[in-house]
């Protein structure tokens, strides 16, 4: 498994929570295949997500490589700043939220045989599912 390319978004107006519902969809796919799913999955993060996994595989034509032989080792939604902002309640009083901010950042990997990007997507479906709590 070796690093080609890391590419990252920052302060990306969307909560980590919604962004992390895309990235784990695309983590440990292909990056052909992470592209179309990403192109109809209806999330306003999908969309950037879409942008810089565009812009991975451009980085990663330049060095000579196909997008065939590539797909996503490393997909990560952090915490960015929050801004603290108020909106009027009733009886002349106020509430207070936050606009929630997130750093995207996906690496490339080239894949060395088709047989080792299967086991990655096993090794990454059983995680995301242990963390969800379901079994099967």
């Amino acid at each position: 498994m070796e690093k080609i390319t890391t590419v990252s978004l920052r302060e990306q107006p969307v909560s980590p929570k919604k962004a992390r519902l895309v990235i784990n969809l695309v983590r440990g796919k292909g990056a052909e295949d992470a592209l179309s799913l990403l192109r109809f999955t209806n999330k306003k993060s999908a969309k950037l997500v879409e942008k810089l996994l565009k812009s991975g595989l451009d980085a990663c034509k330049q060095k000579d490589y196909k997008a065939q032989d590539l797909y996503l080792c490393e997909a990560v939604c952090q915490e960015g700043r929050r801004l603290k902002r108020f909106m009027v309640s009733a009886r002349g009083r106020s509430r207070g939220f936050t606009k929630r901010h997130s750093h995207i950042k996906i690496s490339l990997c080239k894949v060395s045989d088709p047989k080792e990007l299967e086991e990655k997507k096993e090794i990454v479906e059983k995680k995301i599912k242990a963390k969800n709590g379901t079994k099967s």
